[in-house]
């Protein structure tokens, strides 16, 4: 289970852990930065649980990080089995008109509004392992593929970009959006709603793809069922005068 941690934009505090029967857990960081929390119950049991509750102050900054050597993040230019791009991803980036952007965040933009306006949105459209190049060739799906395709095309375009996973306000449920390095810092872009990433959004972890950062991971012996639920409470800070 990844957890959200602190960045140049938020700052998370007040952090409690609830795991039923007491069960023992560790926390850690794996390859991508993420915070991770970690356990193994090897007693037969009928049910198990897991609370997270915290607070998030989000809207410190307007970017993530600054990456100090940019270099390190060349691997995020590669495409992967989920962004890879066929004909339909390279048809559609011929259309972009990214030649006349500057930079890396002026296309990143031109891609998130143009992706918006041409993709549409609609739950169970797309299955959970859809590819970004299956997704546009649909023509639909969700937020998953909406970050996938720009992964694909950002990538295309040598520019380092990573898939991640948060809470939106207002969702009620996990979501999932960009960050491209830009001049340096890592910026967020959320292509779904045709925003950037400011203080309405708890980031929790980030990888390659989807694969790489699934809120909740693990592996059940016997017949289970699963339940997940996110909820955000926002508050107005008050300022003391």
């Amino acid at each position: 289970m990844f957890l959200p941690k602190n960045t140049r934009r938020q700052s998370i505090g007040e952090l409690e852990i609830y795991i039923s029967n007491n069960e023992k857990y560790c926390l850690s960081q794996d390859s991508f930065g993420n915070r991770k929390l970690y356990g193994l119950i090897e007693e037969t049991h009928d049910d198990f649980e897991v609370e997270i509750s915290g607070k998030a102050e989000t809207g410190l900054d307007i970017c993530e990080e600054h990456a100090v050597n940019p270099s390190a993040y060349s691997f995020l230019k590669a495409q992967t089995p989920l962004t890879a791009a066929g004909s339909s991803l390279r048809a559609y980036r011929k259309n972009l008109v990214l030649e006349d952007c500057p930079g890396a965040y002026e296309k990143a933009l031109c891609v998130m509004n143009t992706l918006h306006y041409t993709f549409a949105y609609e739950p169970e459209a797309t299955r959970v392992h859809e590819t970004a190049e299956n997704a546009l060739a649909l023509g639909r799906g969700v937020c998953q593929d909406y970050a996938h395709i720009m992964l694909s095309l950002l990538r295309t375009e040598e520019i380092a970009a990573r898939y991640v996973v948060g809470i939106m306000i207002g969702e009620g449920s996990s979501h999932a959006w960009v960050e491209a390095l830009c001049n340096g810092y890592w910026y967020g872009f959320d292509p779904t709603n045709n925003k950037l990433v400011n203080d309405e959004y708890i980031r929790v972890s980030c990888g390659r793809d989807s694969g790489d950062c699934s809120v909740i991971r693990g592996n059940f012996y016997g017949c289970v069922s699963q339940r997940q639920t996110e909820t955000a409470i926002v508050e107005e800070k008050e300022e003391n005068l």
